[in-house]
């Protein structure tokens, strides 16, 4: 997910639509996927690579593979500490990225924080290092198998996503600032999500559909769509100040517990 703050830094300096996707599936045994993609339209791409260019690249940049590919991908799949199975470039008349898939055998050993990917993204600002990662707490018993996640504070992430050009933290956001808002952050979708292979049993996760439970999602175009909930998006630090607001989902419980089975 880091990567995706990262490249959002880039995706807001400009009229830009960014997908970012990423969903961790775990088995009954504790071990499972990982499947992120992240893609870009043309005009954020151009960006980044004037952004990614080097001192011996000075008129084009960094190439497309050096910003999605697999040498990022394996590289992330080592910081995570999972194995980076197989990925392929995703190529559309809207975007442009790359889609990765990754195996782990335990998800107690997983290390994934809210700014992991910033550090496969040339030329893009690095996160936190001491930030801490998600938890995962895992048991496997004979019917089922429960799952417990530790969150990471979410309002460092909040803030950094959330936050409208022209604006300083928690203040009022004037109607020039919002109407270049509905402009830059147009397309922007953000979603993490974690699958249970079976059915889930219980859990307190809010957004649950099926096996699938929504850890984070922005849909920026149904949160420009509401003036007075953007507002409220700058204007709050407290991420549980924030729930019902239209296209976004942030899970503020600091514990997520799922019992699943098959």
């Amino acid at each position: 997910m880091g990567r995706l703050l990262a490249v959002l830094c880039v995706a807001l300096s400009c009229s830009a639509c960014l997908r970012a996707t990423t969903v961790i599936t775990v088995r009954p045994d504790g071990s499972g996927l990982i499947d992120q993609e992240l893609g870009m339209n043309p005009q954020a791409l151009a960006m980044l690579k004037g952004f990614a260019g080097t001192a011996n690249e000075p008129k084009g940049g960094a190439n497309l593979s050096e910003i999605f590919g697999p040498e990022q991908a394996k590289k992330m799949g080592d910081e995570i500490g999972a194995r980076y199975v197989s990925g392929e470039p995703i190529k559309t008349a809207e975007l442009e990225g790359y889609r990765a898939r990754y195996a782990f055998d335990d998800i107690t050993t997983l290390k994934m924080k809210m700014n992991q990917e910033a550090a496969a993204m040339p030329g893009a600002p690095q996160g936190n290092q001491a930030e801490p990662p998600f938890g995962f707490d895992f048991s496997q018993g004979a019917r089922s198998s429960t799952l417990t996640i530790r969150m990471p504070q979410q309002t460092p992430t909040l803030s950094q996503l959330t936050q409208l050009p022209g604006a300083a933290p928690g203040s009022e956001q004037n109607p020039q600032a919002l109407a270049m808002a509905k402009t830059m952050m147009k397309g922007l979708f953000v979603d993490v999500a974690l699958a249970v292979d079976g059915h889930v049993v219980k859990t307190n996760a809010p957004y649950v559909n099926g096996s699938r439970i929504t850890l984070m999602q922005m849909d920026f175009d149904k949160l420009l769509e509401n003036e007075a909930a953007l507002q409220k998006l700058q204007q709050t630090t407290d991420p549980k100040l924030l729930k019902d607001i239209p296209g976004l989902k942030i899970v503020t419980d600091p514990k997520v517990t799922i019992e699943f089975a098959r």
